[in-house]
């Protein structure tokens, strides 16, 4: 079997959790019998079993592999989409399906048939599945929830014993979407120590400069993109984790904080309070909008937390990952042997 992977994201321009989870699968798939290679649109004799796509494709794409006989595999990214209140999730279902009666030439530029049409859907959490069902009809029978993972050596590592630091921790690139100004404004202002980890899009981006302002090696601690070994220390040694993102589609960073046994610190959002139901304890959750509420809910989860000597909730590995998407390959080729 021999998959071709695909996403349109260049990862010279925005690195992050799509590239780690390409990466994984390029890794792992070939323990399993599977032949990997990336989708090379300049090969006009490139051949393969199954287009795998991270992020959604054109639906032209799905139908030219189709003509070939290749099936399509879409993992979807759904997560601000995933984070919107049902209010606004009905009115956009509303608004998609005017746009389909008045406008179907135009909304084909929008991919939206790309549900029907692609063989199996993947998503990283329910709720992205609830929503793209709700959304974009995307049939049931066809849709898999495969979780994100950490790599197979971390969930060792994560687990040694480690020297308790003063520090929480926040690992995520510093954009916009990831809140990073907020966290660290309420930091400063809840006299907390929050170590951040993570890289911005560009060096002169005007919200990363924004963000460097509020550096003070005090309780905004930025040593900047460390090594894989410094990072899993520095997890180790913190007594939580803070994210108030607006959307994630499984944030990795919270995977490997559950690996290190740290209670988590996150937005009061869908993507947080739904995607994470198999935790019984150990995670805060606050609106990310609200800066006093978040102060106060922040100098009081600093107070009372510390390492666990037990995953928040449980944790596989991107092996793991592999082995599932490998099932689901097999699915959508027993499906055109038996046609």
């Amino acid at each position: 079997m021999k998959v071709l992977l695909w996403t349109n994201i260049p990862f010279s321009l925005a690195h992050g959790g799509v590239q780690t989870h390409m990466d994984n699968l390029f890794k792992h798939l070939p323990a399993f019998g599977v032949e990997a290679e990336p989708l090379r649109w300049w090969d006009s004799s490139q051949t393969g079993d199954v287009l795998h796509t991270i992020t959604r494709p054109e639906t032209a794409v799905v139908r030219l592999a189709h003509e070939k006989g290749i099936k399509v595999v879409m993992s979807d990214i759904l997560d601000a989409t995933a984070s919107r209140s049902n209010a606004r999730l009905f009115l956009q279902k509303n608004t998609i399906r005017l746009a389909k009666k008045l406008a179907g030439g135009l909304t084909a530029k929008l991919n939206w048939e790309v549900y029907q049409e692609a063989d199996a859907l993947v998503f990283v959490l329910p709720r992205e599945q609830e929503v793209a069902q709700y959304l974009f009809d995307a049939p049931p029978a066809r849709c898999h929830v495969i979780n994100h993972a950490v790599e197979p050596d971390a969930l060792e590592q994560l687990s040694l014993p480690e020297v308790a630091g003063d520090h929480l921790i926040s690992v995520a690139t510093i954009a916009p979407r990831k809140n990073t100004l907020a966290l660290a404004r309420a930091a400063r202002a809840a006299k907390v120590p929050i170590v951040f980890l993570g890289k911005p899009f560009g060096e002169d981006d005007p919200y990363f400069g924004e963000f460097k302002k509020l550096v003070d090696g005090q309780y905004v601690r930025y040593p900047g993109f460390v090594s894989r070994e410094e990072k899993y220390r520095l997890l180790r040694s913190a007594r939580g984790f803070c994210l108030l993102s607006f959307g994630e589609t499984g944030c990795i960073a919270i995977h490997e904080a559950s690996a290190a046994g740290l209670p988590l610190f996150l937005s009061d959002l869908p993507w947080a309070r739904q995607g994470y139901r198999a935790a019984k304890t150990g995670i805060t959750f606050v609106p990310p909008t609200q800066p006093e509420s978040v102060v106060e809910a922040l100098g009081k989860f600093y107070r009372e937390s510390s390492r666990l000597p037990h995953h928040i909730f449980p944790v596989q590995s991107w092996r793991d990952v592999a082995e599932q998407y490998v099932q689901v390959y097999r699915k959508v080729l027993a499906q055109n042997r038996a046609a």
